[in-house]
């Protein structure tokens, strides 16, 4: 509801991190949110995953910016 009204960095970090945290179920999600055009850092996010033990949210993250040394 908020990225509605305000695109910032910080609200579009917090919902794929938030998708990414709720599971494989929402993988889904996270791939669609990512493939728009957004304002999130999604290396920081793809760390946050990472860090979280949110793998497969994190390869698909990498995997969109092209960040093979996280990838591997």
């Amino acid at each position: 509801m908020a990225r509605q009204t305000l695109k910032q960095r910080v609200i579009d970090e917090e919902l794929i991190f938030a998708y990414a945290s709720c599971g494989d179920k929402y993988l889904g999600e996270v791939e669609s949110f990512v493939n728009e055009p957004n304002q999130a850092d999604l290396l920081k996010v793809g760390d946050r995953c990472f860090e979280s033990k949110s793998y497969s949210a994190a390869k698909t993250l990498y995997s969109r910016i092209g960040n093979n040394q996280k990838l591997a």
